[in-house]
């Protein structure tokens, strides 16, 4: 062994030998740098939104997703950097194409040459329609159950009634309904305001994609006590005064709005104004408080007018006492007709339209003795409302009348509705 060792081919052998296997350790450790370096690599880029090219002023497309996976494959470096900057893009060109369904390609741009890319999915199905606009009533919806015990809503009122609504042909003839949804507490019991988003559905309740202009409505909801209207009527009671022939009872009311609890008001189909004609000693005009029948918490008039048609018999034994006496004026009435009402104060830049009354006409009625009546003329009584505050829209204003203090004035009806706009 020693004289093995002592041999210089042997010594030149082995060394030629490490020098060969170190050559190649360092070549393949090289090659693997270099590899690792250049060679190619695969990712995937996902989420990419997809960018389509069509007529946004006349035409709607569906069907294409709003994002698609794009493969990527050539030097890793490379791959990596598109990765992370993004700065590609995918799309699909629908400007030459006709209304119908078609099949498209998924097409890119700004890639690197070097680069192989694929998109996934590499073909798209969308379908192009004509865009089209057209007007829809909204109708309000709300849950009614979250209203207090007793409480119903009297009435929805919704600004703008109308709203425009666009999109694809197809999916504007399958609307169904365009609601404005109200939200609310339990246990409301006042009335109230809001504004709600429009939505629209198809008669399935699916929400269609659609644009809806104005997105947004302004809804007032009245809240009131359960309510029921039933007739009125005169009962007699007791027995007129001596020498007192009652011949007739009669008022201009002939019903009654009571409020209460449903299962009290459902069993009322008439409210009795009791009479107590021992009270009742001449011809003319009183005025009686309503009884509240038990349970119902408010009537919508507390006190009615009465008049009565009264035969007086004088004893004959009192006859000059009764000459003696001062004579008693009785309360008479006097009407005007097609009165026109006047709008006070309305600033110059705005105009008013009457909705109620129908062209702001209404009927003055004059109650007083009939020595303060006949000095009445039309021209000395003026009819209106104040308008000093309305601003541009609806307007509900009371009635007023301006005439003579002696007398006591109604009128057909007490409120006026306004639609107040800015003039030209």
């Amino acid at each position: 062994m020693d004289k093995m060792m002592n041999n210089p081919w042997f010594l030149r052998i082995t060394a030629l030998i490490l020098a060969i296997a170190l050559f190649i350790s360092v070549r393949s450790e090289l090659e693997s740098d270099n590899k690792n370096a250049s060679g190619n690599d695969v990712d995937v880029i996902r989420d990419i939104p997809l960018e389509v090219y069509y007529d946004h002023e006349n035409l709607v497309v569906t069907g294409p997703p709003k994002t698609v996976n794009v493969n990527v494959e050539g030097p890793k470096n490379l791959v990596l950097s598109a990765k992370l900057m993004k700065d590609f893009k995918v799309f699909v060109d629908l400007r030459e194409l006709t209304i119908g369904t078609h099949r498209v390609p998924v097409s890119t741009e700004n890639f690197i040459e070097k680069l192989n890319v694929r998109t996934d999915p590499q073909y798209v199905d969308v379908v192009i329609e004509e865009r089209i606009s057209r007007e829809f009533n909204v109708e309000t919806d709300m849950n009614e159950g979250l209203l207090a015990e007793n409480y119903v809503v009297k009435s929805y009122e919704v600004k703008p009634q109308k709203v425009t609504i666009t999109g694809a042909k197809s999916v504007i003839n399958s609307i169904g309904y365009v609601k404005a949804t109200v939200a609310g507490d339990q246990g409301m019991n006042k009335s109230f305001e809001q504004d709600t988003t429009v939505k629209v559905l198809d008669l399935d309740l699916n929400k269609l994609d659609v644009v809806v202009e104005p997105s947004s409505v302004h809804v007032s909801v009245k809240i009131e006590e359960y309510s029921k209207v039933v007739p009125l009527a005169l009962v007699k009671q007791g027995n007129p005064k001596e020498g007192v022939t009652i011949n007739e009872l009669t008022t201009k009311t002939d019903s009654i709005r009571l409020y209460g609890p449903k299962a009290v008001l459902d069993k009322i189909d008439q409210l009795n104004a009791d009479v107590d004609l021992s009270k009742i000693e001449k011809s003319g005009s009183f005025d009686m408080k309503l009884a509240l029948p038990e349970g119902v918490t408010k009537l919508s008039k507390e006190v009615i007018e009465i008049t009565g048609d009264v035969t007086v018999v004088n004893d004959p034994d009192s006859e000059e006492t009764v000459e003696q006496e001062e004579p008693v004026s009785t309360i008479s009435e006097k009407s005007f007709e097609q009165v026109p009402i006047t709008v006070r104060g309305l600033p110059e830049q705005l105009i008013s339209f009457f909705e109620k009354p129908t062209d702001g006409i209404v009927t003055v009625v004059a109650k007083g003795t009939t020595e303060a009546l006949n000095k009445l003329q039309l021209n000395n009584l003026s009819v209106y409302v104040e308008a000093t505050n309305s601003e541009v829209g609806e307007s509900t204003l009371p009635i007023q009348v301006e005439g003579s203090s002696d007398v006591e004035w109604q009128t057909s009806e007490q409120e006026a509705v306004l639609t107040v706009k800015e003039s030209l």
